[in-house]
């Protein structure tokens, strides 16, 4: 299984407004991660675990692998409405039940 991302940048725009100083990440002028470019890391592959859903499963140990993904995918579907993003970017939730 792997988690569905739309890679709309809606996560990396509200990280630098959130996680910035904790996760030692560099902030842009308008809040976002200074590693956005458009809507894509551009340091995808060195990211930090923070950045990487399949290393934060760990954090709610209670949880099966697909119910984290449902969650954070509805975490992004909040993301990308407080970020005013077109509605495209959401993933269809139950993409996850036929994996």
């Amino acid at each position: 299984m792997q988690f569905l991302c739309s890679q709309c940048g809606a996560c990396c725009r509200a990280a630098g407004r959130i996680n910035a100083e904790k996760f030692g990440l560099p902030v842009k002028a308008d809040g976002s991660c200074g590693h956005l470019v458009g809507n894509l890391c551009s340091i995808y592959d060195d990211r930090p675990d923070v950045c990487r859903t399949e290393k934060m499963i760990h954090k709610l140990p209670d949880q099966s692998e697909k119910d984290y993904y449902i969650l954070a995918t509805k975490a992004c579907h909040i993301l990308i409405d407080l970020e005013g993003l077109d509605d495209s970017y959401k993933v269809d939730i139950t993409q996850y039940d036929s994996m």
